[in-house]
């Protein structure tokens, strides 16, 4: 069996016993086990089909960055990593998903404060984390925009080619200019789902596409909220404000000369345009299918349709001042799915840990 396969390779790997594996979920690129070792728990982590781009990008992203597992040991001609067992405490995605408000929104607060925290402190890593990754391509979101925005123009609105928005494009693309002052090396999937609260506080796993870029792409996933995440229903006031404002302080005491304005929020408005616009091209097709759910089985989840309008119809409002080309293309977009998609495109209703502020 893989797994007493995986448990060899990870004794051989840490130089100890590695027994008793339970499954732990995760993409279909990798297994996951906590397992016990002399020493107590660890995870395992294999990626059995030969994802190696996403392995590195692991390994680079633990060896750096700061509120993650710590690497234990790697096996690199299996991809292999054994890591520290975080334990089984919750999520940010079930607290939101939950009951209890303060929870929620004191458990976000800490949890962008950690993220920001993170980011800050690899400001002087990111060579270090170049090297590691060898020749792999740094992930440029901009080019992911400009497929989503084609896409939109011709595919769904059947538009001719926009002088203006390509010049706004353009700008997003600034962003991905890579420059040491506003570098930092992040987990990139900083999803709700994939924070665990610990003891010591909110820790970030899956790090299979940690990279470098502006921390800009960052703070978007706390204005927007969760710019590439499943776990995206309707924020009550005031709280993605709070987010941001808490990310930018605490990102602030590592890069001050970073989130100086006017400069900071127009560079979180191009990080949260390219998101959308990247989402947009990942997602259309899924929503086009009409697939009635973006996350996993067995929690609350938004639709394709939902989650694509729900951020054309943000974007249409956030970006007005900033982007007015992408902010007209994603508006119009938001009306298309109305009088296309009606009742399947309907908002997706507030946070269950929110909804009694409805």
């Amino acid at each position: 069996m893989l797994s007493d396969h995986t448990l060899r390779l990870a004794s051989v790997a840490l130089g100890a016993p590695v027994t008793d594996p339970e499954p732990l979920g995760g993409s279909t690129r990798s297994l996951v086990l906590r397992c016990l070792t002399p020493s107590g728990p660890v995870v395992v982590k294999r990626y059995p089909d030969g994802s190696t781009a996403a392995f590195t990008r692991e390994v680079a992203g633990l060896t750096v960055l700061d509120h993650t597992p710590d690497l234990l040991a790697v096996d690199r001609v299996h991809g292999l990593i054994v890591m520290t067992d975080l334990g089984s405490g919750p999520t940010l995605a079930d607290l939101l998903l939950g009951h209890d408000r303060s929870a929620a929104w004191a458990g976000a607060l800490e949890w962008v404060e950690a993220l920001a925290d993170a980011l800050g402190r690899s400001r002087d890593a990111t060579a270090l984390f170049g090297t590691a990754l060898g020749d792999l391509s740094a992930d440029e979101p901009s080019a992911a925009a400009r497929t989503g925005a084609r896409m939109l123009l011709d595919d769904v609105l059947g538009l001719p080619p926009d002088g203006a928005l390509d010049a706004e494009l353009d700008l997003v693309a600034t962003l991905d200019h890579r420059d040491p002052a506003s570098d930092v090396v992040s987990p990139t999937d900083t999803c709700p789902d994939n924070a665990i609260r610990t003891t010591d506080g909110w820790r970030f796993v899956d790090l299979e596409g940690a990279t470098v870029h502006h921390a800009a792409y960052d703070a978007a996933y706390a204005a927007m909220p969760f710019s590439t995440c499943w776990c995206v229903f309707d924020p009550p006031p005031g709280f993605t404000d709070q987010l941001l404002d808490r990310f930018t302080a605490t990102l602030g005491t590592h890069l001050p000369d970073l989130v100086h304005e006017p400069g900071w929020t127009r560079s979180v408005d191009l990080a949260s345009a390219a998101w959308i616009l990247a989402m947009t091209g990942w997602l259309l097709f899924g929503a086009d299918e009409d697939r009635p759910r973006v996350g996993p089985e067995g929690v609350p989840s938004p639709s394709y349709r939902q989650l694509l309008t729900t951020r054309w119809r943000w974007g249409a409002v956030r970006l007005r001042s900033t982007l007015p080309a992408v902010a007209g293309l994603l508006g119009a977009a938001a009306a298309w799915a109305n009088d296309e998609w009606g009742e399947s495109a309907a908002p997706v209703g507030p946070y269950r840990a929110f909804a009694d502020d409805e």
